[in-house]
């Protein structure tokens, strides 16, 4: 079983997310493999439609992109954690979702591998439960089965999430986060767990 986690921070060291992507695939047990999206060169869609006439994407022959696209489709299960920047994800990010069209329209590569989102923010209220919405919408457009955390139903959250600003209003990393900690675990353990049936599933068939 191979999980892929995607780091969709800009930052490429002291990342909250990155920090809880790393517990979620811990708690894997798994083959996996981090990535910082921030170390590819990504270029903007263009709105070409080469993809939608069923051609590759020129981009991608100046980019990155066919890099992470050979990543993902080795993929059983991918995890996708993100920052909230102004309530969404960052622009880096949203080039990599735009740019992966290319994966749907080509005979939906993606599709049926089990996906989980993290997300972490500046602010208690700092748009994380909009940054999931963003990713799981985007994994639902591939074809992906989503899936979020089992824990205790009045503690646990249904994704990893957590805040720099506390309750009372001082500062803290992600490192002191006992609640977005235990959840990004939560998250790699479903996600896991999903896959292992799947894959059972299918060795039955």
């Amino acid at each position: 079983m191979r999980i892929i986690g995607i780091s969709g921070s800009p930052k490429k060291e002291k990342s909250n997310t990155q920090f809880l992507l790393s517990k979620a695939l811990e708690a894997t047990s798994a083959d996996t493999k981090l990535i910082n999206i921030s170390d590819y060169d990504i270029r903007h869609c263009t709105g070409c439609d080469s993809c939608v006439r069923k051609k590759p994407c020129p981009e991608s022959a100046h980019d990155d992109m066919s890099k992470l696209e050979e990543e993902l489709r080795t993929a059983d299960a991918i995890i996708i954690s993100a920052p909230s920047y102004f309530t969404s994800v960052p622009g880096v990010l949203k080039d990599f979702i735009d740019r992966s069209r290319a994966m749907k329209m080509l005979d939906h590569q993606l599709k049926d591998k089990v996906f989980g989102a993290l997300t972490y923010a500046g602010l208690r209220y700092g748009g994380q439960e909009h940054v999931i919405d963003v990713l799981n919408r985007y994994a639902l457009g591939q074809g992906m089965i989503v899936v979020g955390a089992l824990g205790s139903p009045v503690k646990h959250g249904t994704f990893g999430s957590g805040s720099l600003q506390t309750d009372e209003g001082s500062w803290r990393s992600a490192l002191k986060d006992e609640l977005a900690i235990k959840g990004s675990i939560l998250l790699g353990e479903r996600v896991v767990y999903v896959t292992s049936r799947m894959k059972d599933s299918e060795v039955r068939m």
